[in-house]
């Protein structure tokens, strides 16, 4: 992935930055409130990252641009509020949501990593995988993930592994001699709670078939599935449906737009009002004019292409459903006569539900810790041997970069994130995140730049700093860092003395103004491209 512009703005104001370079830049000043944090942002912005911008400016009027290679293949981005257009291979492509835009990214820009959050496995949300190689200046917590939302710590750890081809699931973390002796307690509660059971007299053959069997759970493990599988299956159909309901209207809006083809070729479409002939298509972020013929057939291929990710997913859905159903085939095929049942009139059969309740309570507990049990004597553990070991090559890649800069550092780094509480003086959190952005780069090997704004923050020593940028070099990949200079250091030409890096000089930038007026032809341009009426 290598950045080859940005540029934000409306129709009032804009800035646009293409100096960048496939090696190390630094983008600098010498004062701060040039814009520097504002460039940083907006690139992973564009991207459907969840930017921290600076008090004062609003993201929601403004047009975020970038144009980005990945293997080679130059993709254009342009994100308003929530939704996200791109160029890609002559197609211009909209989104509505990141969430749409993230399935997309999925499957043509760049394979996300999946793990396991909450029983389910998910795709990496782009946030969470951003923060692999983007460090802001902002609400920077050296304990836990800087833009959070759904996300936690331990979901970055769950990325990481699924990054390096090691599965994870919840499970893990679990001792295996303490959940042998939460299983033996709980089935000791069920046991005690099952003698106080009272059966109804109504019916005396149910009752026959449940005194015969109450003091085996089965049955009550039975009905347990069978909810959890209907519950599951209703939650899917909604789901299935929602999308649904999304390729519906997506369909009715290309026979709209194909109407308006035939229309424009037939004869003259204009407004009655204004007697305008510029016809306008709009989602909740953009504006695009549908009768430009090149604009129009793009706008149609980019909502076919949504037709077809929708028909997937909503077909992912439908195979997921069957699965649900054969499974309640299963549990009805294998259950007995007896629990079927109690399946059937378990309403007659007890006349304490809060009782019921506090078996069913326990039994689902059981089940939990019976899968955990499984899988930790399986898969789990070998599993866990190779996370350890990543996270050990990652912290002996911290541990080296961190001497390098700094042979006399008392730094130690026992874990990817410091103790919740723990703070760091001085420039040594800055220290910090330069060990790990480093360490994850060459122990995960990933594609990305790496981005840090204010990447001398903490009065970092000139001597230090100097040495980060020569290991920045050594990556052989992009870097973008911002910088703000002393006066001395600016008058020295400090920069422009190093070698074999690219520097981008923003002190001429009024200050904190870089959106200018003399910019917006060149980003009306950027717009033009979209097909984006401002």
């Amino acid at each position: 992935m290598i950045i080859k512009e940005v540029a934000f703005g409306n129709k009032l104001e804009a800035f646009i930055e293409n100096r960048f370079k496939s090696k190390t830049n630094i983008v600098f000043s010498n004062d701060n409130n040039r814009g520097k944090t504002l460039l940083m942002q907006s690139i992973v912005y564009s991207i459907g990252y969840e930017s921290i911008f600076p008090s004062g400016f609003n993201p929601k009027i403004y047009y975020f641009y970038s144009k980005i290679e990945f293997f080679e293949n130059e993709i254009e981005f342009l994100r308003r509020g929530n939704s996200i257009l791109i160029i890609n291979k002559g197609k211009i492509i909209v989104f509505n949501s990141i969430t749409e835009f993230k399935y997309y990214f999925d499957k043509e820009i760049y394979k996300l990593p999946k793990f396991d959050k909450d029983g389910e496995v998910k795709l990496a949300d782009l946030s969470l995988l951003y923060e692999l190689f983007f460090l802001g200046q902002d609400k920077r917590n050296t304990s836990n993930l800087i833009v959070r939302g759904l996300n936690n710590k331990v979901d970055f750890l769950n990325m990481l592994y699924s990054m390096m081809g090691i599965s994870i699931t919840l499970e893990n973390k679990y001792d295996i001699e303490n959940l042998r002796k939460a299983k033996a307690d709980l089935e000791s509660k069920i046991k005690s709670e099952t003698r106080k059971i009272a059966i109804l007299k109504v019916n005396p053959q149910i009752a026959t078939f449940i005194s015969s069997s109450s003091n085996n759970i089965d049955f009550k493990k039975t009905s347990i599935q069978l909810t959890e599988i209907h519950l599951n299956i209703a939650e899917l159909k909604k789901k299935r449906n929602r999308e649904e309901n999304r390729k519906i209207k997506l369909e009715a809006l290309v026979s709209e737009l194909n109407s308006l083809n035939r229309s424009l070729s037939e004869g003259k479409v204009k407004c009655s009002e204004c007697g305008s002939d510029k016809i306008i298509f709009s989602n909740e972020d953009f504006e695009f004019e549908v009768s430009n013929t090149f604009v129009r057939q793009n706008i149609l291929k980019s909502i076919k292409e949504n037709i077809i990710l929708k028909t997937e997913i909503v077909e992912e859905f439908n195979n997921e459903i069957i699965k649900e159903q054969e499974q309640l085939n299963r549990v009805l095929e294998i259950t007995t006569p007896e629990t079927k049942n109690y399946i059937l009139f378990q309403d007659e059969i007890f006349d304490s539900k809060e009782i019921n309740n506090v078996i069913l309570e326990f039994q689902n507990e059981l089940d939990i810790i019976d899968r955990k049990i499984r899988n930790n004597e399986t898969k789990i553990v070998s599993d866990r041997e190779s996370q350890k070991q990543i996270l050990l090559r990652i912290l002996s890649e911290m541990k080296r970069h961190y001497l390098t800069i700094d042979p006399q550092g008392i730094l130690i780094f026992e874990d990817l994130f410091t103790k919740s509480g723990e703070t760091y003086s001085g420039s040594e959190g800055q220290e910090y995140y330069f060990c790990k952005l480093l360490a994850l780069n060459n122990v995960v090997k990933h594609i990305f730049p790496i981005l840090i704004d204010s990447f001398r923050e903490g009065e970092l020593s000139s001597g230090k700093e100097e040495l980060m940028i020569q290991e920045f070099k050594k990556l052989n990949k992009q870097v973008i860092l911002t910088s703000t200079l002393k006066k001395e250091e600016y008058d020295s030409d400090k920069y422009d003395k190093m070698e074999d890096i690219n520097v981008i000089d923003y002190s001429n930038l009024q200050d904190s103004k870089i959106l200018q007026a003399s910019n917006v032809d060149g980003f009306m341009k950027l717009l033009e491209r979209f097909g984006v009426k401002e």
